[in-house]
């Protein structure tokens, strides 16, 4: 027996409203809706759930997005860096991973990744934080 996929991340975040506007603009992410102190954002086949309270920052947790070629990781890049997302890591090339960091309003760490070949090389970004 098996999960048929995953469904949702929840984060808990400062201000729920701020963290989906920055989420819709920067990413592109869809509103799905909003009960009491939860908004629900679509991603592709997975939500993002965002609820109000003190954000759980760890220094090795983050959120992948993986894109479809090392041109679309540069674009990514440039997109984040005319937004209020400061990059912390990257861009990165581990030969067959490619990859940069940024950081959402509550401080969560985001990579955008390219990937050759199967899913599942997992990038460790958060390396740089251990310095």
């Amino acid at each position: 027996m098996k999960m048929r996929s995953l469904n949702h991340v929840n984060l808990v975040v400062s201000d729920p409203e701020r963290s989906a506007a920055f989420y819709e603009n920067l990413f592109g992410m869809e509103r799905q809706w909003r009960e009491g102190d939860f908004v629900f954002l679509a991603c592709g086949e997975a939500d993002l759930a965002l609820v109000q309270g003190k954000p759980l920052i760890h220094r090795r947790f983050h959120l992948g997005f993986r894109v479809d070629s090392r041109q679309e990781v540069d674009d990514w890049l440039a997109k984040v860096n005319a937004h209020p997302a400061p990059v912390t890591h990257g861009p990165q090339d581990y030969g067959g991973y490619y990859t940069f960091s940024c950081r959402d309003p509550d401080g969560y760490a985001i990579e955008i990744y390219f990937e050759e070949g199967q899913r599942g090389r997992a990038g460790d970004v958060t390396r740089a934080l251990d310095a």
